[in-house]
């Protein structure tokens, strides 16, 4: 029987590629096609046996046949090694060092790993110096090689009396074998860990090492694995077991956990960068543990969570339904960890040009991304320099090149705290983003014409440069359900939701977090609805002249806007409404409490205006990444028939709501002008 296979792993990670044959009992497990390749006339031996002939390569042969050969981290294979490996009839190509570059305590710590750091060993060394296939000196260029722990190397050429392998240079070159081909190099070609390898094998961040890895998923590889004789009982055994790991971070942006502690309560949010690929151009934030430690304690008191909350999904069945959350303090960690660990990836490909030129490392490394209009992490953050804030201060501390790209091992936690603890901006444009159950029916009144209403603001720019624009260019009209009465609605505090893709996979989330917040609504006036109805903005808006003629700015040429004819619009359509808050509060019965009634916000409807509602507003608890949970904010219209009578209006145009977070004190100008 035939076993063709050799299964290579990048790190932990199973590519599941069969590049050399690896018997999983005895010698016999292969066969040897010698006579496969044009080269083969001239050779009379194997690797293996050129190798151990050779007495400048003795410490390199001792070290390959001292070596067991791992299928992966976990399963090496029982009495095979690197030795069994260069007598296989698989072609591959070795660049063997010579001993005069290995000096005796390099020599004595490899020997040393052979029995301590097998599979490190494997795939930092003696894997890092053999390819697939026939790799001759036979004409002047450069290649790129892949060897087979999956590392490019450069196999430079150009000067065809001195070429070189990752910088080495070759002595004896196209030494031809049996099963392929033979260079010595003077040293050893370098190992550079790829972003992955790093976080999984370097002792020098564990923290975070350990939250990247607890996402690695070992599983049996049927496919490519060898099946034997079945057992006793009439099961499938295997001669040789190959096993895949894979990372969920890498290939995804969300994910829902299928099991776990936490498949009731969270989302995953995920790197959707494959920090484990060798082509790739990565640069990539790795915090220290004092680093990890000191975001953590900052970052702590906005991701308190209750022992029990009401879920709102179910609650739309018209029951209150009540969850419990085992254990508050570990989902406070996990939170955490996640939203730590999915910004630090940066693809340079994806940042925007400067000019017509694209990044590349090297020129993004050395301004730190300076010069770029914002950096775009793989999970879709933008961001911005601020006032101040400065975006390249997230490259703080060590760079260190990765085979994959370079990673700054940051001595401190950069990212601005905006990133975590957002203003969040509630769009009120559909049904959608109304709480309702029969539970709460007193609240969702509204009448029959509610709906959202298009504004363009690029269309209708004469009026939106100067009253105001609203957001995603329409708002929505709570109709009066009655000629007397007023809306009711319950508004779902999410949070901000992207305009453009990637969107969550599962959902709007919530992200109001435990903390303090000014929360804000903004109103639009009536006479924009006007406009809108129209499709055009009629010349009622616009000062005209004896003959009707709109008249324009002298020096602009911009059409002078009638004020009067707004003001007395706005006159007789102002808007006036309470909030009242609905979160939970109780941990110890998780149902939701309402806050007391705002006092009486009035509107006087003459521009897109934001108001305050409630000021320094404090969530006890956090709804960051909660899938069933959120606050709500209830809106009431407050005209009455005295009011209307001096103008008040009994319906509402809102365009969204805000809640300013008030984690770093700082005011900001949020109307919408």
């Amino acid at each position: 029987m035939a076993n063709n296979k050799f299964n290579k792993y990048i790190g932990a990670v199973a590519l599941g590629v069969a590049i050399l044959a690896v018997p999983s009992c005895s010698d016999d497990h292969f066969d040897v096609n010698y006579g496969s390749d044009e080269n083969s006339a001239v050779a009379t031996q194997s690797l293996w046996e050129l190798i151990s002939e050779n007495p400048n390569l003795s410490k390199f042969k001792t070290i390959v046949e001292k070596a067991k050969y791992w299928k992966d981290e976990n399963h090496p294979v029982n009495n095979w090694t690197y030795a069994d490996v260069l007598k296989s009839g698989q072609l591959v190509t070795v660049w063997a060092p010579e001993n005069g570059y290995l000096s005796d305590a390099e020599y004595n710590s490899l020997l040393e790993r052979c029995q301590t750091d097998g599979y490190n060993l494997q795939q930092q060394f003696i894997s890092n110096h053999i390819a697939l296939w026939r790799k001759n000196v036979s004409e002047t260029g450069i290649d790129t090689i892949k060897m087979i722990n999956g590392k490019n190397m450069v196999f430079d050429k150009t000067d065809i009396l001195n070429c070189k392998i990752q910088g080495i240079s070759l002595n004896e070159t196209n030494i031809p074998a049996l099963n392929g081909t033979l260079h010595t190099i003077e040293g050893t070609t370098p190992f550079h860990y790829n972003f992955y390898e790093y976080l999984k094998f370097s002792p020098s961040l564990p923290l975070m090492s350990a939250y990247v890895v607890s996402k690695d998923t070992t599983e049996f590889y049927k496919d490519a694995s060898i099946e034997g004789l079945p057992d006793k009982d009439g099961n499938p055994s295997y001669v040789d077991s190959v096993y895949r790991t894979t990372n969920i971070l890498f290939d995804r942006r969300d994910y829902l956990p299928n099991s776990g502690a936490d498949t009731w309560d969270i989302f995953q949010e995920c790197f959707d960068a494959r920090i484990n690929q060798e082509d790739s151009a990565f640069i990539m934030v790795l915090p220290t543990d004092a680093a990890w430690t000191a975001a953590k304690q900052k970052l702590a008191h906005l991701y308190k969570y209750p022992a029990r909350y009401e879920d709102k999904i179910k609650g739309n069945d018209g029951t209150t339904v009540i969850r419990d959350i085992k254990d508050p303090d570990s989902l406070t960690n996990m939170s955490i960890n996640m939203d730590l660990t999915t910004p630090l990836v940066f693809n340079v490909n994806k940042q925007p040009k400067v000019g017509s030129k694209l990044w590349t490392l090297e020129d993004f490394i050395a301004n730190k991304g300076a010069t770029a209009e914002y950096l775009l992490n793989t999970y879709g953050d933008t961001l911005r320099n601020t006032g101040d804030w400065d975006k390249t201060s997230l490259f703080n501390g060590n760079l260190i090149e990765m085979s994959n790209g370079y990673a700054y091992e940051a001595t401190e936690w950069a990212y601005p705290r905006e990133l975590y603890n957002p203003d969040l901006e509630i769009e009120i444009d559909g049904w959608g983003n109304f709480y309702y159950t029969t539970n709460t029916s007193t609240y969702f009144k509204v009448g029959s014409d509610t709906k959202t209403i298009s504004f363009n603001n690029s269309i209708y720019s004469d009026i939106s440069n100067k009253y105001g624009q609203v957001s995603r260019n329409n708002f929505y009209y709570l109709a009066a359900p009655g000629p007397t009465s007023t809306p009711h609605v319950e508004i779902k505090l999410l949070g901000n939701l992207p305009s453009t893709s990637p969107v969550v996979t599962y959902g709007q989330q919530a992200q109001v977090m435990s903390g303090k917040y000014d929360i804000y609504v903004v109103c639009v006036p009536y006479w924009y609805s006007l406009i809108s109805n129209r499709g055009e903005i009629s010349k009622d808006f616009y000062e005209t002249d004896e003959e009707g003629v709109i008249v324009r700015d002298e020096i602009t040429g911009e059409r002078v806007i009638n004020q009067h004819y707004i003001d007395s619009i706005s006159a007789i359509s102002k808007m006036c409404f309470t909030g009242q808050l609905r979160y939970n509060n109780n941990a110890a019965n998780g149902k939701d409490v309402t806050n007391k009634k705002s006092s009486i916000i009035e509107y006087d409807g003459t521009k897109v205006d934001t108001l305050k509602v409630f000021e320094d507003f404090e969530f006890p608890y956090s709804y960051k990444n909660l899938r069933y949970s959120y606050p709500t904010l209830i809106l009431e219209g407050a005209t009455k028939s005295a009011s209307a009578k001096n103008g008040f209006i009994y319906p509402l145009y809102i365009d969204r709501v805000i809640l300013k977070s008030k984690e770093t004190g700082e005011e900001t100008i949020l109307d919408p002008q």
